[in-house]
């Protein structure tokens, strides 16, 4: 009987998108951290990503504001 990595270590979900390496552990509701020396070009890229997602958010919370005065505006309601 030949036995494959699969098989021994079945239901063990597959490590995708940090080239391999092991993760630190983490804690709910944090970011996993790949462990291990970071190039400045890992830790560039980490930080772009890290503003890029905050500017996300500081955006989407900007649209639904403008969306809720839009609609308040709207509907002929005032304060």
């Amino acid at each position: 009987m030949k036995t494959s990595l699969e098989d021994l270590i079945p239901g063990v979900p597959e490590q995708t998108g940090n080239g391999g390496k092991l993760l630190k552990p983490t804690f709910p509701g944090t970011k996993a951290v790949v462990s291990g020396p970071m190039s400045l070009k890992e830790k560039a890229t980490v930080n772009a990503m890290d503003t890029l997602e905050e500017e996300a958010k500081a955006r989407a919370e900007k649209t639904a504001r403008l969306r809720a005065a839009r609609q308040e505006r709207d509907s002929g309601s005032t304060r």
